[in-house]
Formats: C-alpha cells, sequence, structure tokens
C-alpha cells in the first residue's frame, strides 16, 4: 500500500510542477536581433492643405532625421475624406454606412471612395449635412541612414505614436521589411 501511495505521490507532484511551470514560465523574447521587424519606412495620412514645409517641419519635432520624403503621393487608393463632428456621427455613418477610420478630436476621420465622389445623393447629403470632401495628403517617408535602410520596430512605433499627436496628422502606418 505504501508503494502505491508513494507513487500517486511522485505522480501528483510531478504533475504540479509541470502545471505550475506552464504558469510561471517567464515570458522571454526569443527573437535574435536578425530576427526583429524592420521597418523600412512610414506612410503618413495628412490633413488636406499640409505642405511640404509643414510636413518636413513635423518630422523634425518627432525627431525623424534620417529620411527621403515623397510629399503628396497620388498613387493611394483613399484619396478623399470628410471630417465629422462627433455628435453628427451616428447619422452620416448611417447614409453612407461606413465607419470611422480614425478619431481625432471631437472629430472623425472617414475614408470617402473615388466612385462616391460622383455620385449625386453622395454630394447631396454632404451639402445637407453641411460636410467638406477633402483630399488626404499622403506621405512616403524611407528611412535613409548610412548603414542601414530601416530601424527597429519598436522605434518606428514610438515614432507613429508621436506623429499621430499632430493634429495634422490623421494616421501613420509602418512599411516593414521581410526580416
Amino acid at each position: 500500500m505504501r508503494k502505491i501511495t508513494g507513487k500517486i505521490v511522485i505522480f501528483i507532484f510531478f504533475t504540479l510542477v509541470v502545471i505550475v511551470g506552464l504558469f510561471i514560465i517567464p515570458s522571454v523574447d526569443t527573437k535574435t536581433p536578425d530576427q526583429e521587424l524592420k521597418v523600412s519606412g512610414l506612410v503618413i495620412k495628412f490633413e488636406e492643405g499640409t505642405t511640404e514645409s509643414e510636413v518636413k517641419t513635423i518630422l523634425e519635432n518627432c525627431s525623424i532625421s534620417m529620411y527621403r520624403l515623397d510629399y503628396d503621393v497620388e498613387d493611394i487608393a483613399d484619396k478623399y475624406y470628410i471630417k465629422v463632428e462627433n455628435n453628427k456621427n451616428i447619422t452620416i455613418r448611417e447614409e453612407l454606412k461606413s465607419a470611422t477610420d480614425v478619431k481625432k478630436g471631437d472629430y472623425d476621420i472617414i475614408s470617402i471612395s473615388e466612385q462616391a465622389i460622383d455620385d449625386e445623393n453622395f454630394l447631396e447629403m454632404l451639402d445637407k449635412n453641411d460636410i467638406q470632401l477633402k483630399k488626404f495628403v499622403w506621405c512616403y517617408i524611407s528611412f535613409d541612414n548610412k548603414s542601414k535602410d530601416w530601424i527597429p520596430e519598436e522605434d518606428a512605433v514610438k515614432i507613429k505614436n508621436e506623429l499621430k499627436m499632430n493634429e495634422k496628422v490623421l494616421n501613420v502606418f509602418l512599411n516593414s521589411l521581410e526580416g
């Protein structure tokens, strides 16, 4: 009887150790430096009317120094948007059957397709609600350092978050390299 009880105790002890070990294993970053996500650039949606010199000033204020700027890139799908006050958003969203792209202060920014801008009903809805159709200023920022043409994802996310704090920046996307 003691042999069986001893085996049961050892089995239970071993099972508990395994279960506890699964729950308390510290999270270890298993990425090596070669496996880290590399960000080659940023794609940024700016508010309509943002000039190239304003873009450069915004980038400098976010400590982005080594980059190449492609200003007002035209070949991006979402070209148009509307800026809607938060309290009007429900009505507009129902009429558009669209979701908010991003919230910016007291406003929601909603991307509009090129097909919609040719739709008379859509244009009447904008007019009825006193909403202006605007055009994004898209910019592509390529990181251009002499030793490498990328930055670590962690640094890029910090820059992205800092850029999004600027009122003229509507959204920021990371352009990643295969690592």
